[in-house]
């Protein structure tokens, strides 16, 4: 996935931080279980007789606190929630899930402190932060100690061997496929040339705006202007866009591209607005969610790209129904729709041990690599041996107009970004 900053003083940030600060910092699924996840010889967990003999331990170095928390919270939150459902449902080959989980705070070094922590606990699978930036670290702890690891939703296609890592995964939804269907509904929609706004602050945003470029080009459009911009480390711009925003509104393009994420993803989507800069913007998943639009009241012809539709209108009946149990579990309506992504992570980990038969981490990686669209509640998934995060996924266009968000369809890249 990407990483999402703490919205500027300018944005409207009551959501997200009653959210935040909803959610305690240390929360355990079945605490009456036992604290570890041991194992028998063969990883299954089971006795002699076929019985689970203890809990099967997944740790969480994910962020509650810090600039990740907005994504990061509810997705550990629906990952709890699917947690229950299938320990409801007997568990996986006979054992039920505990999750311990324990706040990164939106840090490298704390999250390889909790990665060392969980897995000396017996930790079968790490759940860790949806940046790579942010979770590499504690990836590279649980690659090194054989165990499976998850971050929910990262977008970046380095999550996994890319990176080394051949026991990590996303079940994000990556650039190469997010950043095709933004062109492909931009091209067919809006015409042939356009200009980007990028965010150098992060490689997500960095690589959303490169990818759009390569398929957009690949379309037959033209790009015909590329200003860019940065932000600070607390979410909001380092420098004001106005250079940039004047750039845009000289070559009048027929859509502008934002590769960004709130706060100052936020506050340039407003200064092109003020600056009378109302050409159709397109843009992704970092830019999911209502939160953030107090910055720019009554925000019209914008467009962007995300698993699902947090707005009441989505037509997944699975979409819908887990909206309704992280909504009544946290007392929050979902800010983003990222929060699939931790139901899946469950999902996966779950099916993938069922036909591994075992909880070890290769077993665990050797069946997540045989997946091929597997019906998870984040869309059909699938995993190879060379990627080890979804680029072909279908994704949710979302439409705002007036300041209200209208679901337009489900798309799938007709062609992903080759990398």
């Amino acid at each position: 996935m990407t990483r999402l900053s703490r919205s500027s003083a300018a944005t409207t940030t009551g959501t997200i931080l009653a959210l935040c600060l909803s959610l305690s910092a240390c929360v355990s699924t079945n605490e009456g279980g036992p604290a570890g996840g041991g194992t028998s010889a063969d990883g299954a967990g089971t006795s002699g007789d076929g019985a689970c003999s203890e809990s099967v331990l997944i740790g969480s170095a994910m962020a509650r606190t810090g600039f990740m928390a907005p994504f990061d919270a509810p997705a550990l939150d629906t990952a709890r929630i699917a947690i229950d459902k299938v320990n409801a449902d007997g568990g996986v080959n006979g054992c039920q899930i505990v999750l311990e989980e324990i706040d990164g705070e939106t840090d490298p070094d704390k999250g390889a402190q909790i990665a060392t922590e969980m897995i000396a606990k017996g930790a079968r699978m790490l759940l860790v932060t949806c940046d790579y930036d942010v979770n590499a670290k504690a990836a590279q702890v649980a690659q090194s100690a054989g165990v499976l690891v998850i971050a929910p939703c990262v977008g970046d296609t380095i999550m996994g061997p890319k990176a080394g890592l051949t026991l990590g995964y996303s079940l994000g939804s990556a650039v190469p496929g997010e950043a095709a269907i933004m062109a492909e509904y931009a091209y067919e929609k809006y015409g042939p040339r356009a200009a980007l706004l990028r965010d150098q602050t992060i490689k997500y945003t960095q690589n959303q705006c490169s990818a759009f470029q390569t398929r957009w080009q690949e379309l037959g459009g033209e790009i015909v202007a590329a200003p860019e911009f940065t932000q600070t480390p607390e979410g909001s711009l380092a420098a004001p866009v106005t250079a940039q925003v004047a750039e845009i509104a000289n070559v009048d393009p027929d859509v502008v591209a934002l590769c960004s994420y709130p706060g100052g993803g936020a506050e340039a989507m407003a200064a092109l607005r003020q600056a009378g800069v109302d050409t159709p913007t397109v843009a992704g998943f970092g830019m999911d969610g209502g939160f953030w639009l107090g910055a720019v009241p009554g925000l019209s012809d914008f467009t962007f790209v995300t698993y699902a539709s947090v707005f009441g209108d989505d037509p997944n009946k699975e979409i819908t129904d887990l909206l309704k149990a992280y909504e009544a579990s946290s007392g929050q309506p979902a800010a983003t729709s990222g929060l699939v992504t931790g139901a899946s992570s469950i999902e996966a980990f779950a099916e993938a041990a069922r036909r591994a038969g075992s909880f070890e981490g290769q077993a665990l990686s050797d069946a997540l690599e045989t997946f091929e669209d597997v019906a998870l509640t984040a869309g059909p998934t699938s995993f190879s041996p060379q990627l080890h995060v979804n680029v072909s996924r279908p994704m949710a266009v979302i439409e705002v107009q007036n300041g209200e968000h209208r679901f337009v369809e489900y798309r799938a890249a007709e062609k992903p970004v080759a990398e």
